[in-house]
């Protein structure tokens, strides 16, 4: 009976240390990238052979077709932050050499780095979106799960058509362990300007 209650114990108690990490921030860029060993080496040899930087990118595609050409997919970090839907696209010839670039670079961004939202502010607003949302409002799933919450930089004026860049701080939001659904929270007025649920009609 001890030995049951004993287990007991430490079942709630790695529950509750599971709870406080809970929600989890994602902050700056990852060490790794999303790409295999084989892959990471080859897209590493194509952009030396070039002479192109990497330092800011996080690599998660190599493609290649039957002409020998590749592409290249990275995720681009601007102050050690993500810049959303700035990814990059990088073109090689079937020599290996650079042929073109899909996506504009950004060298900087005079925004800062430092949120005024608590990620239990961005997770409030996230579920409050999720409420609203009839394929997910019920989603015990979602309510109870973990999430996670990215400070990304996101470009105003780019999501509204414009062509002169507008960036600010905003939250990424979605479950752990999912990628839908997912939620843009703007970090200076708390607004929701981008939800997703992943569901196509």
């Amino acid at each position: 009976m001890k030995r049951i209650i004993l287990l007991l114990l430490l079942v709630l108690t790695a529950s509750c240390e599971i709870l406080n990490d809970c929600p989890k921030l994602i902050m700056g860029k990852p060490d790794g990238h999303l790409v295999d060993d084989r892959e990471l080496k080859k897209i590493k040899i194509l952009f030396q052979a070039s002479d192109l930087p990497y330092e800011n990118y996080q690599f998660y595609g190599l493609q290649s077709n039957m002409s020998g050409q590749y592409l290249v997919s990275c995720h681009q970090f601007v102050n050690n932050l993500k810049l959303w839907t700035g990814d990059l696209f990088f073109h090689f010839d079937k020599d290996g050499k650079y042929e073109s670039l899909t996506g504009e670079i950004v060298s900087a961004i005079d925004v800062g780095t430092s949120p005024s939202m608590d990620l239990s502010e961005v997770e409030a607003r996230f579920l409050e979106r999720v409420n609203d949302d009839r394929f997910y409002s019920n989603s015990k799933r979602v309510a109870n799960g973990c999430m996670i919450c990215e400070l990304v930089y996101y470009d105003l004026a780019k999501m509204a058509g414009g062509s002169t860049p507008d960036y600010v701080l905003a939250w990424l939001v979605k479950p752990e362990k999912s990628d839908y659904p997912y939620a843009i929270v703007i970090d200076t007025d708390q607004s929701v300007v981008s939800y997703n649920n992943g569901i196509i009609f």
